[in-house]
């Protein structure tokens, strides 16, 4: 009896982490799909980063300062915690990111790759016009 309280407690916290980060994923996934697509110039970004996961895809977090430009909107710098696809981006200031914003929330902001281009690997299609 007395082991079954702690492992309920382990499969409790299991499926709250579980759930959390599917939330997550279908939000950035919404994002990849039907956000607007932008350049973000790294300003600045910190030196150290946490490596996560979100199903099969892998993610440096990130604490960093975007200038974001999406056609049709006067550009805007924004501050946050980002996931940049491990392997694919030197975040580091100067770089050029691609970018898909939520239209009714210009400060969600998703980084699908390095600047310039997307590879079918993202299944997001060619870069988008500016």
């Amino acid at each position: 009896m007395g082991a079954i309280i702690p492992f309920l407690f382990f499969v409790i916290i299991f499926v709250v982490v579980a759930v959390t980060k599917s939330m997550a994923a279908s939000g950035r996934n919404r994002l990849t799909q039907s956000g607007l697509r932008g350049r973000g110039l790294i300003l600045s970004s910190s030196q150290t980063a946490t490596n996560t996961r979100m199903g099969m895809q892998r993610f440096e977090q990130r604490q960093m300062t975007l200038e974001i430009e999406v056609q049709g909107v006067a550009p805007y710098v924004i501050q946050g915690v980002f996931l940049v696809p491990r392997g694919m981006v030197d975040a580091i200031p100067g770089s050029s990111l691609e970018i898909a914003v939520d239209r009714s929330n210009p400060s969600s902001v998703v980084v699908l790759g390095p600047g310039g281009f997307t590879g079918p690997w993202l299944n997001s299609g060619p870069p988008q016009p500016f």
